[in-house]
């Protein structure tokens, strides 16, 4: 199954910036304004008549409870418009950074991957290390499971300077820390170089 993995914002009421992302994958292109980078993810791979599941990490705090009905909202007009269904499953945490809390959150992902999933994931909100254990999430997807694949990882961002709002797919990141586990794991020899070489082919779009 196709599973898209979010953490809801904590801006206040009124504070959550939407607009048009200008994206550097052609399939996040998405023409309507949005609050949420996982709504062009989920636009761009979903075909008509999918289901989908929406995997929403909610922190006990008032902002992220209220901005996870507008994604709802937003969720649901983009179904209706697709000819899609989704489930969403809320990954209910404290509002803390608490150690106690990060590996709660990783218990909870894990239980939501299968065999044959495919992920799909937001990085843009939550605490500054939720990120980190979604990462770990998606790593042990990709481990344990068979036939899991990670297709696309995203990070939005509004740039001050211009007042654009910017969508970066970071996919290529997640298999690069893959490579270097491998070739640490192989004691490859020159692994710095090797690993020099992997980005200068995927900066010309060889990788």
């Amino acid at each position: 199954m196709k599973k898209f993995i979010t953490a809801s914002p904590y801006q206040p009421k009124g504070k959550l910036e939407k607009g048009i992302y200008h994206a550097d994958n052609q399939k996040l292109n998405y023409d309507q304004p949005t609050s949420f980078p996982i709504i062009p993810v989920i636009h761009g791979y979903t075909d008509p008549g999918e289901q989908i599941e929406v995997i929403a990490v909610l922190s006990d705090y008032e902002n992220a409870r209220y901005n996870l009905t507008l994604l709802e909202e937003e969720l649901n007009a983009l179904c209706a418009a697709k000819n899609i269904t989704y489930t969403i499953k809320k990954l209910e945490i404290p509002y803390n950074d608490e150690l106690d809390t990060h590996l709660a959150l990783f218990e909870k992902l894990i239980d939501c991957t299968a065999d044959n999933d495919t992920f799909y994931a937001c990085l843009s909100y939550g605490s500054k290390p939720t990120p980190l254990v979604i990462n770990m999430g998606l790593n042990y997807a990709h481990r344990i499971h068979q036939n899991v694949s990670i297709d696309c990882i995203v990070y939005g961002k509004k740039d001050f300077n211009d007042g654009q709002m910017y969508l970066y797919d970071i996919t290529s990141l997640f298999y690069m820390d893959e490579i270097v586990r491998l070739l640490a794991e192989n004691h490859t020899p020159d692994p710095a170089g090797k690993i020099k070489m992997l980005l200068g082919q995927d900066a010309n779009n060889e990788i």
